[in-house]
Parts: structure tokens; C-alpha cells; sequence
């Protein structure tokens, strides 16, 4: 598809690391001098930064997890707390690496969620930033958990209440000991099958999970990615997803398998300035950040005058492919040069992208690929990949993930299930809530899907958010949002349901696009006018059970997950008093 075959099919052979150490001393055997991490030491008035190797980072991780243990911390859980960092990533990969279990935090947890899941992970210490001082302080001093040590990073100042020494003087600490011969860290044996991450699943506190992982589950991932994804040695990652979720931080694992440069986005707001400024060629992304820029491509599109210009330049492209011929990079160098000049890779996960946004990126030369896969597999169960291009689909399987479809529908549509080494250890605590979803060594995905014939996997929605109307037939309410948030003056959108004499009506929450109002000079009932005749064609497009009778405009933004995935039950409470005000 769009000639990536011939320009990317180069056949690479990857071994499956036994645990993350061995993976991190490969890489700084094999790249040592390679530029690891950028981390922008300075902003303004001019900006300054620090490189690290990847000879210097394992090195570092010896001196931080050998101080670690000097201080009583082998064996325990601990836990790492703030925004994406290398000392974050440090910290992260010198407690699993021989220390102990590590617990990776959301960082927009409030207190009282934040509490619980230092408790329910038995944490004796923290690393923590500097937005997270006052919080942590206040937890020491209530002293509902067992934290015996907190760890500043990035600034942060030290807190009462136990052991409190930057991680930069546990480095000190650390270096000492093991220039005096200390190998009590660098030499521990790491059990590969055994818990080394702990983390808790998008939610609130009661309804939280916590997922139980292996170096074996996560170097089982990382194989597969590397058999399947392509990158290059000058590659530059722009990391932008929140790394204490599996799919950024094992995203990160794969880059430093390969030996390529990683980089911190200064916020959501400067990504394109961040592009720019790093020479960023490929990013992990989610649904909503993806579809917000394919949106803005296209505005400035129309601004400059220049569809007709894009249309023909399409046209050019699809008949060179036919040749072997990709010129889209040079049909479409204005708007590659809008990302920094450098973009090639985009991976989207966390929820489904729309295929149009997809299909749109392939064609302007951005190789853009849907990945699939659960906190509970490590995560990734599915991508696509430069060889398997199907917009809409999640691509093939892993070749080490077994997968199959339980008790399919007369369409093929069943729940997924899957088996392989990237399976969780279980659930923490929670033997009962395991055996829900283990059986037999397969794991219930609770996501509906099918494959086709060529092999490729669709996902349809989520099991328990399925809406079942009242003649038995399935609705799932991610397939009509993708078609309303394409709209350009929607920024995104929520189906549900309500019942009406004794039957069920879908309703749908649109939330408008603010900037796109306030270019365009909209109001509230402008937009109602717009989206009545836009979703008249939407459901023309429905069976008539799938037809969204209702619908409100909203101002608010649907709660989400840090993974920008909306909070359903969440989300509906906010729904009914909206109605309430409407009523």
C-alpha cells in the first residue's frame, strides 16, 4: 500500500531478551555512544539540554538500584510518581532491574486515589516530582501507607516523614558503592516469571484493577514489536503518552531495544514546536490527538485554496504506486514540513482510530498503523505494520500471541481471547477477579470482534458496553461516535441510551469544537442546525435500530483516562444532569 513495501521491506531477525537488564545492558554494549535520551535542562531565554548515552544510562541504573538496595529496599514494591522524565524512566527501570516490584502511578490521580493504591501495593518508597511535593507530603503525614522513603526527582524538594534524598545524591550514593566493589545490585539474579510491575488499570479507586506483569510478559511484547515494526538507526521518538500506562512505556522499551533517540514533549499544546525543534520521525499516539491534527491538515488545506492541488497530487500518487513508486513525501513535503519535516511513523492505540484520519495520513505519505492490546497483555495483542495496511482493522496478530474468536454471532462477532507469555500473572489481591478472565490459560479480552479472511483483526466495541435494544440486536456505540467526531466542528461525542415507552432510544452527546465555533462565528444553535442535517445522513446510513433518535450539545469534555478514553459510567452521571438542565 502507498509503496511502503518497497521502501521499508527490510527483513530484520530479533532476539527475545530474557529480562529487562539483559535488554538494557544489550543496548549499551551495542549502542553505547547513541544518544539514549534529550531532556531539555532549559527553556527560556534560550534552550539548553542534556544528552545521555546508553552506555551512561545502564550505567546510572547500577548506581541508583545498588543504592536502592543499600537502603533496605530489595524486594519491596516502589513506586514512581510525576510527569515523563528520564529520571522517571531511570527510577522505572533500576527497581525492576534488580531492586524490586515497581508500581507506576497515574499522575492525575487525585489524593485519596492516589492513597489507595499505595496501600493496595504495600509501596515502601516513592519517587516523586516536583507537582507532586505537596501531595506526597500529605500522605507521609497522615500515614495511612507504608512508605518509609520518598524520593524528589526533577527539582522536587525532599518531605518529613522517613528517608527523604534526591534520586541525583542516590546516584552519588550509588556510584560510590559500586566503585568500592558493591555488587549486591549489578549481579542480582532477576526471576523472569515473577512480578516486576505492578499496574493499576484506568478507573476509579473501587473499580481499579491491578495488573500483576513479568519481565517475561513484557519481553515477550517486546519481541513481538520488533519482529513486526520498523525503524530506523536516526530514528527520533517524541514521547507523549503518559509512561506509566503499559502501551507509552513498552512503546519506550521497543525504541530502547533498538537503540534510538527519545525526546519529552514540553506539553500537548507545543507538539508541533516540539516536532520541529527535535526532527521528530515517529510518535506514539491516541484517537484524539491524531484526528485534532488530520483536522487542523486539512483546515489550513482549505484556508490556502489548495484541495484541487491536494486532490491531484493524490491522484499523481496512486498512479505512481501502481509503478512501485512512493512519491508522496515529495508531492506532500508542505505539510510533512508542518510536523518538523522529519515525520514518517505515527502508531495509534488506546482506542480505534477512524479510518478516513488513517487513510488520510497513509496518503500524505505518514505511515500510520493501529495497534491493539490490553494493559492485562503487556499490552500488544495486534498491529498493523508497514507489510499489513487495513484501515479499520487492528492489523494481524502478534506472531507469538494466539488468538481466536469465543462463540462468534452469525457475523463472526464473538469476544476475543487470547494466549501467549505477554498474558498478566493475574490480578493482585484477586484470585476471584483471575479466574473471571483466565480460563484454561486464555485470557477473555472483553472486547467483540471478528477476523476476515485475509486475517486481519476488527474490534467492534467493548463487551459490557454493547447496548442490546429491545429486538436482541447489538448496538455498539464506538462505531457511530467515530463517524460523528470526524465532523469538523465536533471535537467528540458520546452514544447512550434512555427508555422510552418501555423501549430503548439512543441518544448521543456532541461536544463542539471550540476553536472550529469561534473561526466559524458559531453559536450553540448553529451548531444544533448543522449537526441535525449531518446526523440525518449518518443515520441514513443505519439499519434502523442503529439510528441515534436524540441528541444535545455540549460545552463539557467527557471525563477520560489518561489514554484519553472516556470514562462511561463516569460520563453518564454528568450526562443526566445535563439532560436534567435541558428538561
Amino acid at each position: 500500500m502507498n509503496g511502503y513495501k518497497k521502501d521499508y521491506g527490510l527483513e530484520k531477525k530479533f532476539y527475545e531478551f530474557s529480562d529487562m537488564r539483559e535488554l538494557m545492558q544489550h543496548s549499551a554494549v551495542k549502542y553505547g555512544d547513541r544518544i539514549a535520551f534529550i531532556t531539555k535542562t532549559k527553556r527560556a531565554p534560550e534552550p539548553e539540554y542534556k544528552n545521555t548515552t546508553y552506555r551512561e544510562m545502564f550505567e546510572e541504573m547500577g548506581w541508583l538500584g545498588t543504592a536502592l538496595v543499600e537502603h533496605g529496599l530489595k524486594d519491596q514494591a516502589v513506586a514512581v510518581l510525576g510527569e515523563n522524565s528520564y529520571k522517571w524512566v531511570l527510577a522505572d527501570m533500576a527497581v525492576a532491574c534488580g531492586v524490586g516490584v515497581v508500581v507506576p502511578l497515574d499522575k492525575a490521580l487525585q489524593k485519596e486515589e492516589l492513597t489507595s493504591c499505595l496501600v493496595r501495593s504495600h509501596a515502601k518508597a516513592v519517587f516523586y516530582d516536583k507537582k507532586h511535593t505537596d501531595m506526597i507530603r500529605e500522605i507521609l503525614e497522615e500515614g495511612e501507607t507504608e512508605l518509609s522513603c520518598a524520593f524528589p526527582m526533577d527539582g522536587a524538594a525532599p518531605v518529613k516523614g522517613g528517608l527523604s534524598v534526591s534520586i541525583d545524591e542516590l546516584l552519588d550514593e550509588g556510584k560510590a558503592l559500586v566503585e568500592s566493589g558493591d555488587k549486591v545490585y549489578t549481579e542480582a539474579e532477576i526471576d523472569r516469571e515473577k512480578m516486576s510491575y505492578l499496574l493499576f488499570t484506568s478507573g476509579t479507586t473501587e473499580r481499579s484493577k491491578a495488573v500483576m506483569l513479568s519481565h517475561k510478559n513484557l519481553m515477550s511484547c517486546n519481541y513481538g514489536m520488533n519482529c513486526e515494526e520498523l525503524f530506523f538507526p536516526d530514528d527520533v521518538i517524541m514521547l507523549i503518552l503518559p509512561l506509566h500506562h503499559i502501551y507509552g512505556f513498552m512503546g519506550l522499551v521497543t525504541f530502547l531495544s533498538q537503540g534510538l533517540t527519545n525526546c519529552f514533549t514540553d506539553g500537548l499544546k507545543y507538539i508541533a514546536k516540539n516536532m520541529q525543534e527535535y526532527g521528530v520521525s515517529v510518535m506514539m499516539s491516541v484517537p484524539l490527538l491524531l484526528e485534532n491534527l488530520y483536522k487542523k491538515i486539512n483546515k489550513a488545506i482549505e484556508k490556502q485554496g489548495k484541495a484541487k492541488a491536494i486532490k491531484k497530487g493524490l491522484a499523481i500518487c496512486a498512479f505512481t504506486d501502481k509503478f512501485g513508486i512512493n512519491m508522496r513525501k515529495k508531492v506532500f513535503k508542505p505539510i510533512i514540513d508542518q510536523m518538523g519535516g522529519k515525520m514518517r511513523f505515527f502508531i495509534n492505540g488506546a482506542a480505534a482510530l477512524d479510518p478516513e484520519v488513517q487513510q488520510g495520513l497513509n496518503d500524505f505519505g505518514i505511515l500510520t498503523v493501529q495497534g491493539y492490546g490490553l494493559t492485562e497483555t503487556s499490552p500488544t495483542i495486534a498491529s498493523e505494520t508497514y507489510r499489513y495496511l487495513k484501515p479499520g482493522s487492528c492489523g494481524k496478530v502478534m506472531p507469538n500471541v494466539e488468538a481466536k474468536i469465543d462463540d462468534p454471532d452469525e457475523d463472526g462477532i464473538g469476544e476475543l481471547i487470547v494466549r501467549g507469555d505477554s498474558v498478566m500473572l493475574g490480578y493482585y489481591d484477586n484470585e476471584e477477579a483471575t479466574k473471571e478472565v483466565i480460563t484454561d490459560g486464555w485470557f477473555h479480552t472483553g472486547d467483540l470482534a471478528y477476523m476476515d479472511d485475509e486475517g486481519y483483526l476488527f474490534i467492534t466495541g467493548r463487551k459490557k458496553n454493547v447496548i442490546v435494544m429491545k429486538n436482541g440486536k447489538n448496538v455498539f456505540p464506538e462505531e457511530i461516535e467515530t463517524e460523528v467526531n470526524f465532523l469538523p466542528y465536533v471535537s467528540e461525542s458520546m452514544v447512550f441510551t434512555q427508555n422510552k415507552l418501555n423501549d430503548y432510544v439512543l441518544w448521543i452527546k456532541v461536544v463542539g469544537d471550540q476553536e472550529y465555533m469561534k473561526e466559524h462565528d458559531l453559536s450553540d444553535d448553529d451548531l444544533k442546525a448543522m449537526f441535525e442535517k449531518d446526523l440525518e445522513k449518518i443515520n441514513s446510513g443505519m439499519p434502523a435500530y442503529k439510528m441515534v433518535k436524540r441528541f444535545y450539545i455540549s460545552d463539557k469534555p467527557t471525563i477520560k483516562t489518561t489514554t484519553m478514553k472516556t470514562k462511561r459510567r463516569e460520563e453518564m452521571k454528568v450526562i443526566e444532569e445535563e439532560l436534567k438542565t435541558l428538561s
